[in-house]
């Protein structure tokens, strides 16, 4: 199961429908969010149609801005909860029966509308318990790094979106393949990168998909670049495997030194998805271990 989120900046440019139509081939995504669409219900229901999709959900454009669209395919059991100019609210349902919700938001890009943006989302967290991620165009930063240009981002809408984020029990997917998801100005001395695309989830839907891989897909014809979601749900691996922690590794310094040093290297995120590469970490370790001890053995 995956998905990709995008400001296409307009479905009119036959440029962006083949930038579109090469990152679904590229990653053949079974949900689909776009923003900026400056489109109508008929134009995405074409555009649906010669991508390959089933359903769709269009919130038409508003004059000459905004239009969102949520198309996705019949293997994906998706039911729209809610919608409205800057959101589209869907549950989502497993295989096993297990649900979750995906939000997907678009902002407001007027910074005198932050606020708005920001209580929008702490309505849309409180209606719903059940595990939720939300990804989209936030038109908003969390720290002084998500931005380079000429000038820095204002401290307090900085602050601002970062209170928001953490009472609304979220936490952010690390996002892969680059830092910057918008661009303006290239090439002149009011060149500004920032990164306004994103994702966060609750820490249950951490739990369903701790394997999970956002990153960044480089689109040369916009100034966004789109983001695509692999949620790696380990329930349908092909293979399982169980790791078991061996006592007799403790008694080795270099596993206590290159534990610790693997730890530490590894980016700040939810604690399961740390504790799961740790372990992956240890059962090579543990692979390599056991190959020394057996050629000890025969000697």
């Amino acid at each position: 199961m995956n998905a990709i989120s995008w400001n296409c900046r307009g479905l009119g440019n036959s440029r962006t429908v083949r930038a579109l139509r090469d990152v679904v081939k590229s990653y053949n995504p079974g949900i689909v969010f776009l923003m900026e669409t400056l489109s109508n219900k008929e134009r995405i229901e074409k555009l649906r149609g010669k991508l390959g999709y089933d359903n769709q959900w269009v919130v038409d454009s508003i004059g000459r801005g905004g239009g969102l669209a949520l198309i996705w395919k019949n293997s994906v059991k998706c039911t729209v909860i809610g919608s409205g100019n800057n959101f589209i609210d869907v549950s989502i349902t497993n295989a096993n029966g297990s649900e979750w919700r995906m939000t997907g938001f678009y902002g407001f890009p007027e910074r005198a509308r932050r606020k708005a943006s920001w209580d929008m989302l702490k309505q849309l967290s409180g209606k719903s318990d059940l595990p939720w991620i939300v990804m989209g165009d936030f038109n908003d930063m969390i720290n002084i790094e998500d931005m380079k240009g000429p000038h820095d981002h204002p401290q307090a809408l900085l602050d601002g979106f970062k209170q928001t984020i953490e009472s609304c029990g979220l936490i952010e997917l690390d996002l892969m393949g680059g830092s910057f998801t918008w661009e303006k100005s290239r090439g002149t001395r009011d060149w500004v990168r920032g990164r306004i695309d994103r994702a966060f989830a609750s820490g249950d839907w951490w739990n369903l998909f701790p394997l999970c891989k956002l990153t960044v897909h480089h689109c040369v014809y916009s100034d966004h670049d789109p983001i695509h979601l692999d949620m790696y749900n380990t329930e349908h691996a092909k293979k399982k495997i169980r790791f078991r922690f061996e006592n007799v590794w403790l008694r080795e310094q270099k596993f206590h030194e290159e534990v610790a040093a693997y730890w530490k290297h590894l980016k700040p995120s939810h604690f399961l998805p740390k504790l799961l590469e740790l372990s992956s970490f240890m059962n090579k370790w543990g692979r390599r271990f056991f190959n020394k001890f057996r050629q000890k053995i025969i000697e």
